[in-house]
């Protein structure tokens, strides 16, 4: 019997197992065709919640299960239905906020606790009230700014803080204010890409929160567009769909790549051409849903990265031998200069975190490879949580 389970779960993981690059048909949302809806994942669950149905705001909150690709719907949201907010973990649950509903622009920001199913309000978006915004969350904070209000176009910045349940208010973006943007969080740093500014827009900026400043980064490639859709896997940033200067809706798919600040294009999604999608990322796979095309949509589609997504070394001075490598038992690391702090990170290449240590006063390092499966790894070196250097390593017995 124990071979014939063996076999089974053997079996099935070859048959289920998706193929680099590609996108594979998911069981359709079970609530309404909708746009516009907010997207967060909390360990192998995904969330959905709000959006609009072409006839009626939705404040319905439903949850997808990976292990059984299944979805159910649990706790509506209590307040104001809406569309085109903003949403992003942070230690283990969801948060949202802004967006329009019958009330044109908000700013209220609310949490969902997952193991209670409860929403609890938490303190408003910093700046004016606003609809079509960009929220991503990187190092435990939370970040908010773009989007248009009673004013106009926006380009503030501003940061959550969990523990104190504040917003400060960080440097504006030195690109043009704009709406309906998509931005990630990869390696350090957030990235805000296209939008509308007046003009349909590709420009790529990102905001160092280390230093609390803005920089240009590679233009996006594909065709100038607002309302895409967008996601982190690794250290690379994705965006596509949306609806773009050519007056139509796209189906390419875009990888950027944080280490050489370049894109290339991906695999086209799986599913129509559209604008308005919803997406979240569980075990290094994003899931992209519903939207429009000019009619509401309800179908899910799963996108698999290439196995190495985001591990391209990054090749400079820092790490200046590694050896011996191939490894068996261990392998000693040696940088350019002393230390003060440095932290010495070593993931597999499904970019699962197997070794993580930190060491002082230091210009080596001798990690301990004894208990690893054979196979590639990365080392990653990080420094102010952001990856300084990037090596191959070969695990042998």
């Amino acid at each position: 019997m124990k071979f014939f389970t063996t076999l089974f779960i053997l079996v099935s993981s070859y048959i289920f197992a998706s193929p680099p690059n590609t996108w594979s048909k998911m069981s359709d949302y079970t609530g309404n065709p909708r746009t516009g809806a907010s997207g967060f994942a909390i360990g192998n669950k995904g969330y959905i919640t709000n959006g609009y149905d072409g006839a009626n705001y939705k404040e319905s909150l439903y949850r997808y299960d990976i292990g059984f690709d299944v979805w159910e719907k649990i706790t509506d949201f209590p307040f104001m239905p809406r569309n085109q907010a903003i949403s992003f973990t942070i230690g283990g649950k969801g948060y949202f906020g802004s967006g329009q509903g019958v009330v044109l622009y908000t700013s209220d920001f609310w949490e969902f606790d997952t193991t209670t199913l409860a929403w609890t309000q938490k303190a408003d978006i910093g700046g004016l009230p606003r609809k079509a915004a960009c929220g991503v969350s990187l190092n435990g904070k939370g970040y908010v700014g773009f989007g248009v209000s009673s004013t106009g176009l926006l380009k503030d910045w501003w940061e959550y803080d969990v523990t104190a349940n504040t917003w400060t208010a960080k440097a504006n973006c030195t690109g043009n204010a704009r709406k309906e943007a998509s931005a990630f969080a990869v390696n350090g740093n957030c990235y805000v890409t296209c939008g509308y500014t007046g003009s349909f827009s590709n420009d790529t900026w990102a905001y160092d929160p280390a230093t609390n400043t803005w920089s240009s980064k590679a233009t996006f490639i594909g065709t100038p567009r607002y309302n895409a859709s967008s996601f982190s896997i690794g250290n690379s940033g994705f965006v596509g769909l949306g609806y773009d200067n050519t007056l139509n809706y796209t189906q390419d798919f875009y990888q950027y790549n944080s280490y050489t600040n370049t894109w290339m294009a991906v695999a086209n999604f799986g599913g129509t051409a559209r604008e308005g999608a919803s997406s979240f990322v569980i075990n290094n796979e994003a899931y992209v849903c519903l939207g429009y095309d000019n009619l509401y949509k309800y179908d899910v589609w799963k996108y698999t990265p290439d196995v190495t997504v985001g591990l391209n070394e990054k090749t400079n001075n820092i790490i200046t031998s590694i050896y011996p490598n191939p490894a068996k038992d261990f392998a000693t690391i040696r940088f350019n200069q002393i230390y003060k702090s440095i932290t010495i990170q070593l993931i597999d290449i499904n970019v699962k975190e197997v070794i993580n240590e930190t060491i002082f006063n230091s210009s080596e390092t001798t990690i301990n490879t004894s208990n690893l499966i054979e196979g590639t790894y990365f080392v990653n070196i990080i420094n102010e949580n952001k990856i300084l250097a990037t090596k191959k390593i070969i695990k042998i017995y």
